[in-house]
C-alpha cells in the first residue's frame, strides 16, 4: 500500500499546494492500494503515519531545486532549531522509515493541478510496485 500524505496550509498560497492536490486526488479512483491523507499543518502529529509498512509519498510545496526528494536528502539538511516552521522537517529527520517527497517548487496555477496530480499518481503507482 502507498499512503499519499498531503501537507500544507489551506489558507496560504502557495503553501496550500498539498491540500489542493489532496482535494483533487479525492475526485479520482485510485484503487485500494493508494490511501490519501490530508496532513495539513500537523507537524509532529503526523508521526503516526510513519508507523506501519505503507510506502509514504509526501506532497508539499517547497522552495528547492529538487522536485523529488528522499530521506537521505532530508537527513543532509541542517536544522538550527526546532520551531513551528520546521516541525515537519524535524519529524522527517527523526523517522527511520524511508519515504519519497514530491515538491511543487514553483508558484502553481489552479488549472495546472490536474497535471501535478497525474505526476503524483504515477509516482504513487511506481512506489506500489516496490
Amino acid at each position: 500500500m502507498v499512503r499519499i500524505l498531503c501537507i500544507g496550509n489551506r489558507f496560504y498560497y502557495p503553501d496550500d499546494f498539498g491540500i489542493r492536490i489532496y482535494e483533487a486526488l479525492l475526485q479520482r479512483d485510485l484503487g485500494s492500494e493508494i490511501e490519501v491523507v490530508e496532513g495539513g499543518v500537523g507537524g509532529m502529529n503526523l508521526a503516526l503515519y510513519f508507523e506501519d509498512d505503507a510506502e509514504i509519498l509526501i506532497v508539499d510545496y517547497g522552495r528547492t531545486d529538487q522536485k523529488i526528494m528522499h530521506k537521505a536528502d532530508i537527513d543532509a539538511i541542517d536544522i538550527a532549531s526546532f520551531d513551528h516552521a520546521n516541525a515537519f522537517l524535524y519529524l522527517l529527520k527523526t523517522v527511520s522509515k524511508e519515504y519519497t517527497i514530491y515538491l511543487c517548487n514553483e508558484d502553481y496555477k489552479k488549472h495546472d493541478l490536474a497535471s501535478y496530480c497525474d505526476e503524483v499518481v504515477a509516482l504513487a503507482k511506481d512506489l506500489a510496485c516496490k
